[in-house]
């Protein structure tokens, strides 16, 4: 599994969930690519399943 560690990054709020682009060149999403986000409450872990668009 990849690590990456972003520094400098800030929270934002809202409806939108924005991917930075360095995660998305990673994993080469499509734009509009839909995905799924899960939060692992006792490990505090993002899970990013990707649905694949191609």
């Amino acid at each position: 599994m990849k690590e990456m560690i972003f520094k400098d990054g800030k929270i934002q709020k809202g409806y939108r969930v924005k991917i930075p682009k360095a995660i998305v060149d990673t994993l080469e999403l499509d734009e509009g690519q839909e995905v799924v986000i899960k939060f692992n409450l006792q490990t505090n872990k993002l899970t990013l399943d990707i649905k694949d668009g191609k």
